[in-house]
């Protein structure tokens, strides 16, 4: 983005006082509050979508999310004089929460049990016209397995290796019977139960809820960027911000059961929904992603970074599996 894209401020009501810009936004004050501009590269309907389901949540009664603005014509976006399309959202002035903090994650967590209260049971035929799903798990894990196995052939039939596909090779076996076992069990689970009654029931996840979408304000917390929401079981949105943020606390036992009883003191969760929540934690999701970024890539340059993020999944690995024996023993 660029200044000529403030061009575009004065297709809207608001009466601008002052701007900045920010990381791929502009910061927008005027009279009433303040805003941020986007440039927009999604589809009519995705943004049809986001507009009403944000606007849903705010009527639901959860305010502080980062509502669309439409034009003086009542359009979702404005376009610059190259036909470039722009959103203006609502801005939030806090901070981003902080993942070493106890007290933030315990707010972020709350604030994701209740929006998922709110969005658990939808009565909109509006939203449900827009069809907007999330893929099968199972779908997912299936294509991961043998995109992984793919990997392992092609190494194995490499006339030289480098140490980091040796090491790929190495722990192969292990991982992938981890996924195996994970997609076996989804698959013997209610998953595909649980996935229907969510789809029927119009029940909305956030679609990447973690801390960088978690604004801290002054005496509340904030949920924005909702672009990958989607009409799906919310147990992933838990699971999404669950995992990353336990690798950041080496799989803490006391941090991970605090989680748990807070998100279920206010959105009860069934045993066969946390039977599927401990499938997803079981499946080795890291060793895919690298395996998958190792695929994608030069196979001839190999960056020490992925060596390292390799590295550091062998060494969490025990401590994950203990983490899990531990919450379901």
């Amino acid at each position: 983005m660029n200044e000529h894209s403030l061009e575009v401020l004065s297709q809207y009501e608001i009466s601008v006082e002052k701007t900045a810009r920010g990381r791929g936004t502009y910061l927008i004050w005027s009279d009433k509050s303040i805003y941020q501009l986007f440039e927009y590269n999604g589809t009519d309907t995705r943004l049809g979508f986001l507009r009403r389901l944000l606007t849903y949540i705010v009527e639901a009664g959860f305010e502080n999310v980062d509502i669309l603005y439409e034009t003086k014509e009542g359009e979702l976006y404005s376009k610059d004089y190259a036909g470039n399309k722009y959103i203006l959202k609502k801005y939030f002035n806090g901070r981003e929460c902080d993942i070493k903090k106890n007290s933030d994650i315990l707010s972020a967590v709350e604030a994701l049990a209740n929006i998922h209260n709110l969005t658990s049971n939808i009565k909109d035929e509006e939203l449900r016209g827009y069809d907007i799903m999330s893929p099968s798990l199972i779908e997912q894990y299936g294509k991961h397995n043998r995109e992984m196995k793919r990997v392992r052939t092609y190494i194995r039939n490499k006339n030289r290796r480098t140490r980091f596909e040796y090491d790929i090779l190495h722990k192969f076996d292990e991982y992938y019977e981890y996924a195996s076992q994970a997609y076996n069990s989804l698959i013997e689970s209610d998953y595909l139960d649980i996935k229907k009654q969510a789809i029927d029931a119009l029940s909305i996840c956030h679609g990447t809820y973690n801390h960088h979408n978690i604004v801290m304000c002054e005496d509340s917390v904030a949920v924005i960027n909702f672009d990958h929401a989607n009409i799906n079981m919310q147990l992933e949105d838990l699971y999404f911000f669950f995992r990353k943020l336990m690798e950041k606390h080496d799989w803490d036992v006391n941090l991970g059961n605090e989680i748990i009883d807070k998100y279920s003191g206010i959105r009860p969760i069934n045993d066969k929904e946390w039977k599927i929540f401990k499938v997803m934690l079981m499946y080795p999701e890291k060793y895919w992603k690298i395996l998958n970024r190792y695929s994608n890539s030069r196979k001839s340059w190999i960056p020490d970074k992925n060596e390292s993020k390799l590295q550091a999944v062998y060494d969490k690995q025990q401590k994950k599996m203990d983490f899990i024996k531990e919450i379901w023993s």
